[in-house]
């Protein structure tokens, strides 16, 4: 028997009324319905269904939810509602409104590892004990929700305002009553109307992003609502080695659209002070490596400096082909966009490189300059050591990983990189392109074809 004694709620959770948390199994081959657990928590006994006459069942489901005020489940409202509504629509309990702990995780824990109880980086599925056992899950969704109400809390006490956008930007739509309910608990007040949203918006971006976009962001597509808040998630710990989860790029893809609008599409407005020093490559240079400017040769077509030509291109998202003489610098010219691009957007750059040795010193170099956020996956590392660099690239820890063109090839690799969202690809040293374009350039079109990208 399961012990459930650790799933308790204490006062954040009670505060919302009775919930009923669901879980169902579906067959992935038929999509079929064919087991479902629903709890209340605590001592109350769960309804559980294995097997036998499901009509019969979703009946007893209906009867269990008799007098709840809300149901709850992990990605509900997207999976098991709609799955509940094609067994039978005749349910009372889909006019219940529904809290949907999936979606609330990235507001609540916008850093990596996201929260003990996921365990998944690109669904963001719970930590179950076991395969198939929906009375589990469902107790846990009920943790979560729990746990996620005390973060909110917390939040609001240090970022209101915040939380106040939370708020506004996730009840707005039909299915909003669940999430209107939660952040009633969290901020002891009503929902808030669109002027207050207006108002806080600004603020909140005020010095972490493009002031021109900040102000049209209320105005914009209601659809925008769910990517602006999990975009405004993500800029709050921005810089902080933290990733969008994957979950959220796939099927909420405006919100990292949004992050670059926001944070990594110059303006062009000289009074905006984030996009003019964001995108200046004199002050990137100083800052990230404190050198005092470009080296003025080779120069290009303007006479200015090839080096700052090629940044400059690379910042405003350009393609380019970028021919320097062995020992000109030709590194930096990724490097500092990289860089910036990752703090701005957590988007990683993958450098295509022929060497190992070559690799290595691109690392060490970096490390010398205080940058740690450099990686290389390459045939001499050991499995540890290949399975830290992973894990590092996934959780958002790399702004850059140095491949070998081989390493495309490797099932772990292209997996890795689907769970980010990658600024920048870089072929360093021509005979990449000569002796493996085949495989790099086919691959990358692979990878992005499979990521949508």
């Amino acid at each position: 028997m399961q012990d459930n004694s650790e799933f308790q709620t204490d006062d954040g959770l009670a505060s919302l009324g009775v919930c009923v948390s669901l879980d169902l199994e579906i067959d992935p081959t038929t999509g079929r319905l064919f087991a479902f657990a629903a709890t209340r928590g605590g001592d109350e006994a769960p309804l559980v269904h294995s097997g036998g006459n499901l009509a019969a069942a979703l009946r007893s489901l209906d009867s269990y939810c008799s007098g709840a005020n809300f149901l709850v489940g992990h990605n509900i409202i997207d999976h098991d509602l709609a799955h509940l509504a094609a067994a039978d629509q005749g349910l009372a309990l889909l006019a219940l409104p529904a809290i949907d702990t999936l979606r609330l995780n990235p507001l609540a824990f916008p850093r990596n590892p996201y929260h003990r109880l996921v365990k998944h980086y690109r669904d963001g599925r719970l930590l179950g004990g076991g395969l198939n056992d929906p009375e589990l899950d469902a107790r846990i969704a009920l943790e979560l929700l729990n746990e996620q109400i005390e973060a909110l809390r917390r939040l609001h006490a240090t970022s209101p305002d915040l939380v106040l956008a939370f708020h506004a930007l996730t009840s707005s739509e039909e299915a909003g009553g669940g999430f209107n309910a939660v952040f009633r608990v969290v901020r002891g007040s009503t929902q808030p109307a669109a002027s207050e949203l207006e108002q806080v918006i600004p603020g909140l971006l005020g010095t972490v992003a493009c002031r021109s976009r900040a102000a049209t962001l209320c105005r914009g597509d209601p659809a925008d609502r769910w990517p602006l808040a999990y975009a405004l998630s993500w800029i709050s710990v921005a810089g902080g080695d933290s990733v969008m989860p994957p979950w959220v790029r796939h099927r909420f893809i405006r919100a990292a659209e949004l992050v670059r609008e926001l944070r990594d599409s110059a303006c062009g407005d000289p009074s905006c002070s984030w996009c003019r020093e964001q995108n200046d490559p004199d002050l990137l240079l100083s800052r990230w490596f404190g050198f005092e400017g470009f080296r003025s040769e080779p120069a290009g077509p303007t006479g200015q400096s090839l080096q700052r030509e090629i940044v400059a291109n690379a910042l405003a998202g350009k393609s380019q082909i970028g021919i320097l003489p062995t020992g000109t610098g030709k590194s930096v010219c990724y490097q500092l966009p990289a860089l910036s691009r990752h703090e701005k957007t957590g988007a990683l750059t993958v450098v295509i490189s022929p060497l190992v040795a070559l690799m290595s010193d691109q690392v060490d170099g970096l490390r010398r300059q205080g940058v740690s956020s450099c990686f290389t996956i390459n045939g001499m590392l050991s499995l540890p050591e290949r399975h830290d660099a992973l894990d590092r690239i996934r959780l958002g820890d790399a702004a850059i990983v140095l491949i070998s063109p081989e390493q495309l090839r490797s099932p772990s690799v292209l997996s890795v990189l689907q769970q980010r969202e990658i600024g920048g690809w870089v072929i360093d040293e021509a005979h990449c392109l000569s002796k493996w374009g085949t495989i790099s350039v086919r691959t990358i079109d692979t990878w992005r074809a499979s990521c949508g990208s």
